[in-house]
């Protein structure tokens, strides 16, 4: 072979190494809802504003105004789901955030009120063979962090 057609099956392969190694890194978006408890009565706070993070409800007089939700994928940095969590809780203008339940998710966890051998009732998608469905961020079979917390707002200021 001649030196250029070296070059050119050189250059192919470290073009396709290099797209490769792209599909690799690429991650899912995370995934943030907030879902209202309550009428929208306070105006919202700077994304970054100085709220508590609770890891459990008061013992003070509060109202829920806010479920946030965040689902992340498996690889992403711990703290980047905190702080989303914290940004949305701001923009609803509540007091504190509740941390409810604040895990990463391995492959093959077990849903909530299901124990081995006795699996959830099976629908339609649980039908279709394996290779056709890839659980998406949140959902049962999925690697990924999953936060859900509550906003809340003090009906009389803690003290």
């Amino acid at each position: 072979m001649k030196i250029w057609q070296w070059w050119w099956i050189a250059a192919l392969a470290g073009s396709l190494g290099i797209m490769l190694a792209g599909c690799g890194q690429q991650r899912e978006d995370p995934e943030v809802t907030v879902s209202w408890l309550a009428r929208e009565t306070r105006a919202a706070k700077p994304a970054d504003c100085a709220m508590p993070t609770l890891t459990a409800l008061p013992n003070a007089d509060y109202q829920q105004i806010a479920i946030i939700e965040v689902t992340d994928d498996y690889h992403a940095d711990h703290q980047e789901v905190l702080d989303l969590a914290h940004r949305k809780a701001c923009e609803t203008g509540a007091d504190a955030l509740v941390v409810l339940e604040d895990k990463r998710q391995e492959e093959g966890q077990e849903l909530p009120g299901t124990s081995a051998g006795s699996p959830a009732m099976p629908s339609a998608e649980d039908a279709k063979p394996a290779q056709e469905h890839v659980p998406g961020i949140g959902e049962e079979g999925h690697k990924g962090w999953f936060f859900n917390g509550v906003a809340i707002i003090y009906k009389t200021p803690p003290g």
